[in-house]
């Protein structure tokens, strides 16, 4: 089977040597080598991945597993964190920031050299392909600024000039970028937004668009807001987001999804604790609609609704797909008394939406899914069990598969 045209990433490494056609070796800023490998799956199944370094032990060496910060075309920008020795015997911490190339050519594993800036959250440093040829990247590092007032500086590293750059970003002249929504702006992900741009999402307030003009090279921000307010009574600033919303880009187009739950007792708090394990709500507590809307950034005309999906329709007895009744009949799983929620839009197809699907009557059941449902037809397509954890995961979601170069000279 060919390689996926896209992933979801387990977000966290484990330590071992793993050698295939993925590994790359780089250098930590210490001088040692380090290896990175990854185990590919198709979609709704998650990829794992690896990193080794030779005589470094992991609860010695790393402070904490490797992380996947964000990615975009061929690169994934990551971070490992290592001890080393501080003032008088003490240990510190130091944080490498690394680059994964998948292609062309092979795979190669890239140190962004330090001192790196400080961000208030490692998911804000994002990874974007370069303007032109070359395979080149720039890695933006957002750092806020608030003496006198808060501001923007963008910090960006490129792999062609092998420097440091920073600007303090402007801010765009328009309705939906207001001072008050840019100073809360709290993003959980970093997405490549075409032609070297690149876009901060906070699924509760918006997406900020950050552009640099071709003539002086000046970042300009400009927020994008989702097309409905977040559901009444949710506490934003506390509540994690991605049980309810995902959103991402391509083709010049921002997607948005959002679920709206038929359980009167989703209050807001975080919701790694208050929907998972609401034991006592009902099959019908636990069901949604998820609606999904569609923006072209250029266009003057906001955003239009693609489609809704129901669960009653999903997975209803008599529904479109086989599949629900065999995972039924012969599997023993019923989706109805599943708590399904956590929505991720397909990086391939429009029409797919992943959900992450959980026991609604025994949160310690290890049994956890990935269902991959045609929202558009309202038909359950695939489903795999997924690593199982207390709240739904963020998996980040990734297109590097599909720039890798398999034949015989590459491995």
């Amino acid at each position: 089977m060919p390689d996926p045209r896209w992933v979801f990433l387990e977000e966290f490494a484990s330590f071992s040597d793993v050698r295939n056609a993925t590994t790359a070796t780089g250098v930590t800023s210490a001088g040692r080598p380090v290896t990175v490998s990854f185990e590919l799956v198709h979609p709704p199944g998650v990829s794992l991945w690896s990193v080794h370094c030779p005589g470094l032990k992991k609860d010695r060496g790393f402070n904490g597993s490797p992380q996947i910060l964000n990615a975009a075309g061929p690169f994934v920008v990551m971070r490992m964190l290592f001890f080393t020795a501080g003032l008088g015997g003490s240990r510190a911490r130091v944080i490498d920031y690394f680059v994964y190339r998948a292609g062309p050519g092979k795979p190669s594993l890239h140190l962004v050299p330090g001192p790196c800036p400080k961000v208030q959250s490692p998911k804000q440093v994002g990874v974007v392909p370069a303007r032109g040829a070359g395979g080149h990247y720039n890695v933006v590092f957002p750092v806020q600024r608030l003496d006198p007032r808060f501001e923007l500086e963008i910090f960006v590293f490129s792999s062609e000039t092998r420097a440091w750059s920073s600007k303090l970003a402007e801010f765009s002249q328009d309705e939906e970028t207001t001072y008050d929504e840019v100073v809360l702006h709290s993003p959980t992900k970093a997405v490549a937004a075409g032609g070297g741009s690149l876009a901060w999402i906070d699924l509760w307030r918006g997406a900020l668009l950050c552009e640099w003009r071709r003539d002086d090279g000046q970042p300009v921000l400009r927020l994008i807001q989702w097309p409905v307010p977040p559901p009444r009574g949710v506490a934003i600033d506390i509540a994690s987001p991605v049980e309810l919303r995902d959103a991402t880009m391509s083709d010049g187009a921002i997607r948005f999804v959002e679920l709206q739950l038929r359980s009167s007792g989703y209050g807001g708090r975080c919701a790694c604790t208050s929907y998972f394990a609401r034991e006592e709500a009902t099959d019908d507590e636990h069901g949604w609609t998820a609606s999904v809307w569609k923006r072209e950034l250029g266009s003057a005309y906001g955003w239009g609704i693609g489609f809704k999906a129901d669960t009653y329709n999903v997975f209803a007895d008599d529904s479109r797909s086989r599949l629900v009744r065999r995972m039924r009949d012969e599997g023993g799983i019923d989706l109805n008394k599943m708590v399904t929620a956590g929505p991720r839009l397909s990086l391939h197809d429009e029409d797919v939406v992943y959900m992450e699907a959980k026991s609604s009557t025994d949160p310690s059941d290890p049994t956890a899914l990935m269902l991959a449902i045609n929202a558009r037809e309202e038909r359950l397509e695939a489903a795999q069990q997924i690593p199982s954890r207390a709240c739904f995961s963020t998996f980040p979601q990734c297109t590097f598969s599909r720039f890798l170069d398999t034949s015989p000279g590459c491995l």
